[in-house]
C-alpha cells in the first residue's frame, strides 16, 4: 500500500520521509560545500538560459488579458454568441470611427513629407552661375 501524504509513524515522522542516512565517513565538508555552490552557480547559469523573451511574454499577456476580456462580456450577456455580438458591434463601431481618422493623419504625414522633398530638394540644388570645367576655371571648355 502506498503511503500518503500527512500521515505520520509511530515515531511521528512522515512516511513519506525517508529516515535520515548516517553521515557518509571520509567526505570533507569543504568539498560539499563546494559541490553545492557549483551546482547553485550551474543552476542558475541553465535558469537565465531559460528565461523568455520580454516582448513575447508582453504579447502573450496581452492575448491573456483579451481573452478574459472576452470571458467577462460573455458573462455579463449570459452566453458566448451575445457577448462575441457585442464585441463585433463595438469593433465595428471603433472602426468607423478610426478610418476617417486614419486616413486624414496618412494624407497629412504625406503632405508633409512632400514639402520636405521640396525643400531638400532647393536646399540641395547649385546655384547657377558660369560653367566650370574640373579644374574650376569658368568658361574653359576642353
Amino acid at each position: 500500500m502506498w503511503p500518503r501524504f500527512g500521515r505520520h509513524r509511530q515515531d511521528a515522522t512522515p512516511l513519506n520521509v525517508a529516515p535520515p542516512a548516517a553521515s557518509p565517513v571520509g567526505v570533507d565538508p569543504r568539498e560539499v560545500e563546494r559541490a553545492y555552490e557549483q551546482g547553485l552557480g550551474e543552476g542558475r547559469r541553465i535558469e537565465r538560459r531559460r528565461r523568455s523573451h520580454p516582448v513575447r511574454n508582453l504579447m502573450i499577456g496581452l492575448v491573456a488579458l483579451a481573452g478574459g476580456v472576452m470571458l467577462g462580456v460573455a458573462a455579463w450577456h449570459g452566453s458566448f454568441g451575445k457577448g462575441g455580438e457585442v464585441v463585433d458591434q463595438k469593433l465595428a463601431v471603433a472602426a468607423d470611427r478610426a478610418e476617417p481618422t486614419l486616413r486624414a493623419a496618412a494624407d497629412e504625414a504625406g503632405a508633409v513629407l512632400g514639402g520636405a522633398g521640396r525643400d531638400l530638394q532647393t536646399a540641395t540644388d547649385p546655384e547657377p552661375g558660369p560653367a566650370q570645367d574640373a579644374s574650376g576655371v569658368p568658361g574653359q571648355d576642353l
